[in-house]
């Protein structure tokens, strides 16, 4: 049986490795993208790693996470100011390149899951919106006459990857942000919410399925009884019916669906009972029920996005700032998710990754002077 001590070595070579290769990344897309033409003091490569530190380092404020920089460095004059920052997250930097490092590292921790993933679950893609909070001045995040915020609206994995967010203001619809995230030949799983019966015909155009809750209020007629067997009812399924809603009332139009009503135990041990809305007609009850307790994945990643990471103080209050701050977050959780993944032994679980991706990446601000290149750091530190 290994020791402790060869398991934290042998994490410790794994997040070296990850982190060395996600800057190097970041070297090669902006010289691709002439990032760092203009700039003769913290090129975008270090400015990547302060920022993905900022995101482990438990830090809320920008002013407090470049007093933290200071401390770490301790010279005044190559320590970024809390201004200098500023005009880097509004307008200094491109989003371009934070985006495609969030796309690159998604490449990468699909590529690791790929082998793992049961059949079924690689067409699954769950869709679900979260708040998070903006400050006055920001105008352009409106969600009531006394209050501002923004709409995350995010599409994951079975596996818990994020693989696509669209970042609205706290007013927006749901039901109008849904048709965005549709893919042709996935399973959406979405809550009730998202109900709208004119797109789910459009789903099932595309083509598409999708599974999600019905509403309380839903007004509908039975067309056909699906058979619900003995093993069927053990598993909690009380019915399994095809039925017709009205999709457009001035016209009268009518939309055919299924529903599946079942039962299970909270986590309380209270009783509680759900009735899905389908459009998939070829799998058992008890198959649509288990993908519909999918969904919860996606309250995983909000809950490990706000708790470990930053996206709930902005240290920009631009909406460029907001980006990337968002971009970069998105990162450093795919970082500790590949961490996991890449590590074989299964004690490990992600907040073991966080503290020690954090470690290195205060190593290596430590180690790399402000105003130099990584690419020569990386050269040297191999």
């Amino acid at each position: 049986m290994e020791s402790r001590k060869t398991r934290q070595e042998g994490g410790t070579v794994i997040m070296k490795e990850l982190v060395k290769g996600i800057i190097r990344d970041v070297n090669r897309i902006s010289q691709e993208k002439g990032c760092n033409r203009y700039i003769k003091k913290y090129p975008l490569e270090t400015v990547f790693l302060m920022l993905l530190a900022h995101q482990f380092s438990g830090i809320l404020s920008g002013r407090g996470f470049c007093r933290y920089l200071y401390e770490m460095i301790g010279d005044t004059t190559d320590t970024m100011s809390q201004s200098e920052l500023s005009k880097k997250l509004n307008h200094r930097l491109p989003i371009d390149v934070f985006r495609d490092m969030y796309f690159m590292l998604l490449g990468r921790a699909r590529a690791l899951q790929t082998k793992k993933i049961r059949t079924l679950r690689r067409v699954i893609r769950i869709i679900d919106s979260s708040a998070l909070p903006a400050t006055p001045t920001m105008k352009y995040a409106k969600h009531r006459s006394t209050k501002n915020g923004f709409k995350m609206h995010t599409v994951v994995t079975g596996e818990y990857l994020p693989e696509a967010i669209r970042l609205k203001n706290g007013r927006s619809s749901d039901k109008k942000s849904l048709k965005w995230a549709i893919k042709p030949g996935y399973i959406h799983i979405f809550d009730r919410g998202y109900n709208d019966y004119r797109q789910f015909r459009w789903i099932e155009q595309r083509p598409a399925w999708f599974i999600t809750r019905a509403l309380s209020t839903i007004n509908y007629i039975v067309v056909k009884n699906r058979r619900v067997g003995h093993r069927q009812r053990e598993k909690g399924i009380l019915a399994d019916t095809h039925i017709n809603v009205i999709e457009n009332r001035k016209t009268g139009e009518t939309y055919t669906m299924r529903m599946v009503t079942f039962t299970f135990i909270d986590t309380l041990g209270h009783s509680r009972e759900f009735s899905l809305l389908t459009n998939i007609v070829d799998k058992p009850a008890e198959v649509i029920a288990d993908l519909y307790r999918e969904r919860w994945n996606i309250e995983v990643v909000f809950r490990w996005l706000k708790t470990f990471l930053k996206i709930d103080h902005w240290m920009s209050r631009s909406r460029n700032g907001v980006l990337i701050q968002l971009y970069t977050a998105l990162c450093a959780y795919l970082m500790a998710l590949m961490a996991k993944l890449t590590d074989s032994r299964k004690y490990r679980i992600m907040k073991d990754s966080m503290y020690a991706l954090a470690r290195e990446l205060h190593c290596m601000l430590v180690d790399i002077p402000p105003g130099s290149f990584i690419e020569q750091f990386l050269e040297k530190s191999c």
